[in-house]
């Protein structure tokens, strides 16, 4: 099973278990244990829509998709 499947069956687990609710970070953690946010170390924002940027001052780390997540999130749009 493939990591983003992973993730797909352990939400349903969790929305289950939780009755509906998920949680943000729950979801983030989630993600990050499964290799599909990785962190990076940059020391400036990223671009236009940076996010980092609105938490702090760098240098800092940025949660970013990992190749093949960004591959599929880039086939949705």
């Amino acid at each position: 099973m493939s990591p983003l499947e992973q993730f797909g069956l352990a939400c349903l687990i969790e929305m289950r278990d939780e009755l509906g609710d998920l949680e943000g970070g729950w979801l983030q953690d989630k993600a990050e244990a499964l290799g599909l946010l990785v962190r990076v170390d940059v020391t400036e924002p990223c671009g236009s829509t940076c996010r980092c940027a609105e938490y702090g001052e760098f240098p800092q780390e940025c949660l970013r998709s990992n190749e093949r997540l960004q591959e599929y999130l880039e086939e949705a749009e």
